[in-house]
């Protein structure tokens, strides 16, 4: 193996290592991002959001009842 090929495969190498460098970095930064958004604090109804979701509501149909508090809360939550 002559100096030209040592060069070569050295090269090729960095250029490897290179490229491993930055996808670690960009999944670092995925996972920073996701802890991120972990960490967000959970936000629940207000009474009067509270209110006008009971309100709208026939008090003999729970399960529209949930259903409507969890898409509130999806939305405040997304």
């Amino acid at each position: 193996m002559d100096i030209l090929d040592t060069r070569e495969n050295l090269n090729a190498m960095v250029l490897n290592h290179e490229q491993q460098i930055k996808d670690i970095a960009k999944h670092l930064l995925e996972l920073q991002q996701y802890m991120e958004f972990k960490r967000r604090e959970w936000v629940g109804l207000t009474d009067d959001e509270a209110t006008v979701i009971w309100e709208r509501v026939d008090e003999r149909d729970s399960w529209e009842l949930i259903m409507q508090v969890q898409q509130a809360l999806k939305e405040k939550n997304t």
